[in-house]
């Protein structure tokens, strides 16, 4: 059985290289798990071989979700957790796995994200990837607003999931910084900074995607001492902040009931 995951990888990495992930999510099964190569813009092929290989494959389209590879296999309604491949003027393109006969990207309008972000405060595309970090290669959940096009043609337009919308509103209530880390592996990034001492800044890392980690900074932790370091370790990345106190001044009104 081969699989399309929804994890892209881009950068120096081969797709063999996260064989071993894959392994160890589906421990304990009677299953072989390699991943053979990429697909579309970067969307990594799984190949499962075994008794438990059905059950396996559930266990990938929960943890990952698979790709709808065709358009036919969306539609109004449909909420897909895509990957940022521009920030646009108008708003956010989002690659939705959605290849074959042709490439169906989703266009998160910028109007859609100052309404659900922002409070509909007029803030145009750059400030507000700023301040939320919709960077390139980001993780994304969209919900898809219409049927898309049975030929190649415009993006289909969507806006953020309220699943997507309630993390975002989730990461600004508990008030810490974060840094949004993208370009490399979790394994990477835990070596950098275990390697740097910086760990006891940390109140914990979280896993994004295959590619894309986040580090959860102590209250009053140097933003400057982490990106110092972890650039110089980690020439691959690129690094955003999650600053809640910058947007709670940017958005009045929007998030302050959740905030400590």
């Amino acid at each position: 059985m081969r699989l399309v995951v929804l994890e892209r990888i881009y950068g120096p990495y081969r797709p063999e290289d996260f064989t071993p992930a894959f392994l160890s999510l589906c421990q304990g099964l009677e299953v072989d798990v390699k991943v053979i190569g990429t697909t579309g813009r970067g969307w990594l092929v799984v190949e499962l071989r075994g008794e438990d290989e059905e059950v396996a494959r559930r266990l990938l389209e929960g943890e990952m979700g698979l790709a709808p590879v065709r358009p036919e296999e969306v539609g109004k309604g449909s909420v897909i957790r895509g990957r940022i491949i521009s920030v646009k003027e108008d708003g956010l393109l989002v690659d939705i796995g959605v290849f074959e006969p042709y490439n169906l990207d989703a266009l998160v309008p910028l109007d859609a994200l100052r309404c659900q972000l922002a409070n509909g405060l007029d803030l145009d595309m750059e400030v507000l990837s700023s301040l939320f970090c919709l960077v390139e290669n980001l993780p994304l959940e969209v919900k898809l607003l219409e049927e898309p096009l049975s030929v190649e043609g415009e993006p289909v337009r969507t806006e953020l999931s309220e699943g997507q919308v309630r993390e975002i509103e989730e990461w600004v209530r508990l008030g810490l910084d974060r840094l949004i880390i993208t370009g490399v592996s979790y394994h990477a990034v835990k070596k950098a900074v275990g390697g740097s001492g910086l760990f006891r800044h940390v109140v914990r890392m979280e896993r994004l995607g295959i590619l894309e980690n986040c580090l959860v900074l102590k209250l009053g932790t140097s933003i400057g001492q982490f990106l110092r370091v972890l650039g110089r370790r980690l020439k691959n990345a690129e690094i955003c902040v999650f600053r809640p106190r910058k947007i709670l001044k940017a958005v009045p009104g929007r998030y302050t009931r959740l905030a400590f």
